[in-house]
């Protein structure tokens, strides 16, 4: 299944209402959460997830009020390129 990456603006987004945030988009319907990363200095987050198509994705996307600055599907990736672990 297609992946998608999208980028969202959090504002002054709480710990506890980023975590139930987290735990609405993994358990919602239509598409399927992947990752989601957060950065609480840059006030941003970007959700991978699955979708059938673009089409899904954007309606996901809508079903879960979630407004993106972009959103791209992934169509290469690299694992082995010696990254370290954080």
């Amino acid at each position: 299944m297609p992946r998608y990456i999208s980028l969202h603006t959090l504002g002054c987004l709480p710990k506890p209402a980023f975590a139930a945030l987290c735990k609405a988009l993994f358990a919602s319907e239509g598409a399927r959460v992947v990752r989601i990363a957060a950065g609480q200095i840059a006030e941003k987050m970007l959700v991978e997830f699955e979708a059938i198509d673009h089409d899904a994705a954007q309606a996901w996307l809508r079903a879960t009020r979630l407004n993106p600055a972009w959103l791209m599907r992934v169509d290469y990736e690299s694992t082995d390129g010696g990254l370290c672990e954080l």
